[in-house]
C-alpha cells in the first residue's frame, strides 16, 4: 500500500462511522468484572476437565503398569522353572552317560569272556582231537611193525626132508 492510501483509509476508519463499524458502549466496571469471572469459570472448568482426563491417563497407566508387573513376574516364574527343568534335564543326561559308559564297559567284557570261552573250547577240542590223532597215528604205527615183525609171505621150497605128496 501507498502511504497516501494507508492515510485515506486511516482517516476513513478512524473518524467516520461507516457500514463495517459499530459504536462501542462505554462498559461498566461490573460488567467486565462478571465477563472475566464468566471466562475465569469457564477456564477452570476446560483445566478441570484436562486434569480430570490426565489423572484417568495416570491411573489406567498405574493399573497397565501393575499388570504388566504381574505379567512378568509370571514370565519369571515360567522362565525360573523352565531352567530347573533344564538343569534336572542336564544332570540326568550325565547320569545317563555315564550307565551308558558302564554298560558300554560291560558289554566289551562280556565280549571278551564270550572270546575267551570260544577259544578255550576250540583249544580244548584241539587238544582233545589231538589225543586221538596220537593214539590212532600209534595204534597204525604198531601196526605197520608188527606186518613187518611178522614178514611177508616167502615162496614155499621145497624141503630136502620132506617128501613130495
Amino acid at each position: 500500500m501507498k502511504a497516501r492510501e494507508f492515510e485515506q483509509f486511516h482517516s476513513i476508519g478512524a473518524t467516520s462511522n461507516g457500514r463495517n463499524t459499530q459504536d462501542m458502549n462505554a462498559i461498566s466496571r461490573e460488567e467486565f468484572n462478571a465477563r472475566i469471572e464468566t471466562i475465569e469459570t469457564r477456564m477452570d472448568a476446560r483445566v478441570e476437565a484436562v486434569s480430570a482426563r490426565i489423572d484417568h491417563f495416570l491411573s489406567v497407566q498405574a493399573e497397565r503398569d501393575k499388570a504388566n508387573e504381574l505379567i512378568q513376574l509370571e514370565r519369571q516364574k515360567n522362565q525360573d522353572a523352565m531352567s530347573i527343568t533344564l538343569q534336572n534335564i542336564a544332570e540326568e543326561s550325565k547320569e545317563a552317560l555315564k550307565k551308558a559308559g558302564t554298560v558300554n564297559a560291560n558289554v566289551w567284557m562280556a565280549t571278551a569272556v564270550h572270546l575267551f570261552g570260544v577259544v578255550s573250547i576250540v583249544m580244548g577240542a584241539y587238544f582233545a582231537n589231538q589225543s586221538s590223532m596220537y593214539t590212532a597215528m600209534q595204534t597204525t604205527l604198531a601196526a605197520i611193525q608188527a606186518g613187518k615183525e611178522v614178514g611177508a609171505a616167502k615162496p614155499a621150497v621145497p624141503s630136502p626132508f620132506i617128501a613130495p605128496p
